[in-house]
């Protein structure tokens, strides 16, 4: 039987050395997306595009995932996404690895009397994301 994949930890890391940003994620998701009409020459070129999409907290402090965001909005960036939340990647357990385009600056605010605000990402990868199953020197 196989191992369900529980959302109790992730790792998520941003540039080279990894900036660890998981800490303020809610929820991520990376996915492949294809267009509603492509055309023949996009199909035959693999029209699929990535996305690593989520939501986080908004916090304004520095290190945080909001703070990152907003300081390196349209920036491509390498990503390490580590959905076991292990920090080696194996056979399995393995990391996902790219380039990914960091999107516009998050939004700031929300309703009264909230617990918490949060703000929500979509950024687009550059290629398809590579498996790694053994970590590398």
């Amino acid at each position: 039987m196989s191992t369900r994949i529980k959302g109790k930890r992730l790792r998520l890391l941003l540039d080279t050395p990894g900036t660890e940003v998981w800490q303020d994620i809610r929820g991520l998701t990376l996915q492949s997306d294809e267009p509603d009409d492509p055309t023949f020459g996009e199909i035959a070129d693999g029209v699929a595009k990535w996305l690593l999409s989520g939501n986080a907290v908004q916090s304004t402090d520095e290190g945080s995932l909001w703070s990152y965001v907003w300081e390196n909005s349209g920036k491509r960036v390498a990503y390490t996404y580590a959905v076991h939340g292990n920090e080696v990647p194996t056979l399995s357990q393995p990391h996902f690895v790219g380039f990914v385009y960091i999107g516009r600056k998050p939004s700031l605010g929300g309703e009264a009397n909230s617990a918490g605000y949060e703000f929500e990402f979509e950024w687009e990868c550059d290629g398809e994301p590579v498996k790694v199953t053994v970590a590398t020197p």
